[in-house]
């Protein structure tokens, strides 16, 4: 990366943080990255001490914070229903505090408005990406660490002393947010411990739970067939399930086709993209390819990059 990318990057973090108001302490947990990295940028140093900040730091800092630095966009931020929808959730969740389960299936954009929300909210805003690997350990550790909680004692009494810390935040004029990701890979303890954490923690912080279809029909059918504690965990979710509307396919598939003139194209990968993930996986490679040739992306070219004659 050359020193000019570098100077630009110091200059736009700079920039994100007098904007957003975040200090550089906010700054590295936003970025993921320790603070020393953001202290030596902000000031304009490239090295902490003698060591070098590495590219795929800087990177780092440039994707957090919405910048490009890639030259050319070939998929432009598009503002559709499905991620005005998600990011109007997310931020009533936010402001409110009121409790949220978004539910989008595959590909209609949850990902990306979930980025664009921790890049435009960073402050007191926590992902937890839920896994089937997690135990239920594993999660409270990571929710002590987001919210600087000693992992001693309990499950129980971490989870009161994590309320105690978001209790003081929103008594700060904070505005504390923790949403659980692809959270249709949580199991039952999992599911508990949330109920358990939005007892304590529901006054001061918006809770939410982000995933596909398939979240909301196993917390139904756990209701449905009285497990023990999930007509409970459901009762206090019912109010704030959103269901994040189907793809208009000709409709909203749109935007993302303008800078390709071929006609018979656009409707070639209209017919083979099923959401905007595939969308995306189609065009702006497309666009890439074409550009990296010199030759203009037509049905034919785009044919042959996929190997579909």
């Amino acid at each position: 990366m050359n020193q000019e990318t570098k100077k630009q990057i110091a200059e736009a973090l700079t920039t994100y943080a007098k904007e957003k108001a975040l200090s550089q302490e906010q700054l590295a947990r936003a970025t993921g990255l320790n603070v020393s990295y953001i202290n030596a940028l902000m000031n304009g140093d490239f090295s902490v001490g003698k060591t070098p900040l590495k590219d795929a730091h800087l990177e780092t800092i440039a994707s957090a914070i919405g910048m490009n630095i890639s030259g050319k966009t070939y998929w432009r931020h598009t503002e559709t229903p499905q991620f005005t929808q998600i990011f109007t959730e997310l931020l009533d969740g936010k402001v409110t505090g009121r409790v949220k389960v978004i539910i989008a299936k595959t590909g209609h954009g949850k990902t990306y408005s979930v980025n664009y929300f921790k890049k435009e909210a960073p402050v007191e805003s926590h992902f937890i990406k839920l896994s089937s690997l997690h135990k239920l350990n594993d999660i409270i550790d990571t929710l002590c660490d987001l919210l600087g909680v000693e992992k001693i004692g309990s499950p129980a009494s971490k989870l009161q002393k994590m309320a105690t810390k978001l209790y003081m935040r929103k008594a700060n004029g904070l505005q504390p947010f923790i949403a659980f990701d692809e959270a249709e890979n949580a199991n039952i303890p999992t599911l508990r411990m949330i109920k358990a954490f939005y007892d304590v923690a529901s006054p001061y912080c918006c809770i939410a739970l982000i995933g596909t279809p398939k979240l909301l029909a196993k917390l139904e059918y756990l209701r449905d067939h009285d497990v023990d504690g999930m007509p409970q965990v459901y009762r206090r979710l019912k109010a704030g399930i959103r269901v994040v509307r189907d793809i208009n396919k000709e409709k909203d598939y749109a935007p993302f086709l303008e800078p390709i003139d071929d006609i018979n194209l656009r409707t070639l990968i209209t017919t083979l993209a099923d959401n905007y993930g595939e969308l995306n996986d189609y065009v702006e490679y497309a666009l890439r390819e074409a550009d990296r040739q010199g030759l203009p992306l037509t049905e034919k070219l785009f044919k042959q990059l996929f190997a579909l004659d």
